[in-house]
């Protein structure tokens, strides 16, 4: 088989559908689609019953165990020579897996890093958007990527000690790619065509994306503690994130009422200002409260 197309969920039922929907519309053949459910309480599993596709295989953990044990269970029941990595708020265009397989055909260690789109809402799927992120130079991005399996398996795939946090740990798997065995990646911008739904700016969007700020930060912790200080002082950047804190005081209001005020000024021209203040303040907590659990543990020891 010549792709398998691994998409890691949890509680994303219904924009995990339309993610399929697409990545089982491709002109390519001979790929697979498995979707590793971790542990949703959501509708997802209903959803997923419904489809009756020979391509698709349905995976579901008992209970959350992170992105790294959910990516490694895929690696583990693909069937394709190539993995492609998507994330299930992603939408992929019709020539997605072709286009990620032709440009692997150019050489055999390879990381194939595509870019995502931001819309709003699946009805925006195909609009041109100026904002596209995937460009990650110190690893790799898993929302938009493929790596042949062979490699994946002789990294050891996905470190799961990264738990249940966000963030990092794809950047931790390019690193040892590159490092290790010598992958080059090659950055598409103009295929492998993508776009992230973003969904619209509520209350419990907003905490999903301070959460994330703050499981961003303790990762960060995490991979910088695994590869060194002079990788620490890139990603974790403890005194900048502090910096900033500080200076506008989120100490004091945040958490306690940085949600509702941000909400009430959603259409000022502050709006971005705001969230990204408070994205920090929660980068900053999470990179606090891991080098606090560091310190517990290396003092037990």
């Amino acid at each position: 088989m010549r792709a398998s197309a691994i998409v890691v969920t949890h509680n994303r039922g219904t924009i995990l559908k339309h993610c399929i929907d697409k990545l089982l519309n491709q002109m390519a053949d001979d790929y697979e689609v498995i979707v590793v459910d971790d542990g949703s309480t959501d509708k997802t599993r209903d959803l997923m019953g419904k489809i009756n596709n020979p391509k698709f295989s349905y995976l579901r953990n008992g209970k959350n165990m992170g992105q790294p044990f959910s990516r490694n269970k895929g690696i583990k029941n693909a069937r394709g020579e190539t993995i492609i990595f998507v994330d299930s708020d992603v939408l992929v265009d019709k020539n997605f897996i072709e286009d990620h397989l032709k440009i692997q055909q150019k050489d055999d260690k390879l990381i194939v890093q595509g870019m995502v789109r931001h819309i709003k809402t699946p009805d925006d799927y195909g609009k041109p958007n100026l904002r596209i992120d995937g460009l990650c130079l110190a690893g790799l991005v898993t929302q938009n990527v493929s790596i042949k399996k062979k490699w994946l398996e002789e990294v050891g795939g996905l470190d799961e000690s990264f738990g249940v946090t966000m963030g990092y740990e794809d950047i931790e798997l390019g690193r040892r790619l590159k490092n290790n065995l010598g992958l080059k990646t090659i950055y598409s911008f103009r295929n492998c065509l993508a776009w992230h739904v973003d969904g619209e700016e509520t209350d419990e969007r907003l905490k999903a994306v301070f959460n994330k700020a703050y499981m961003f930060g303790k990762s960060a912790v995490r991979f910088s503690r695994k590869h060194g200080k002079s990788v620490a002082a890139r990603h974790v950047k403890k005194s900048y994130v502090d910096f900033i804190t500080k200076i506008f005081g989120t100490e004091l209001w945040a958490e306690k009422k940085g949600l509702k005020y941000i909400m009430g000024h959603k259409n000022g021209f502050s709006y971005p200002f705001l969230k990204w203040i408070i994205k920090y303040h929660y980068r900053g907590k999470g990179i606090r409260d891991a080098l606090r659990e560091t310190s517990v543990i290396n003092q037990g020891k």
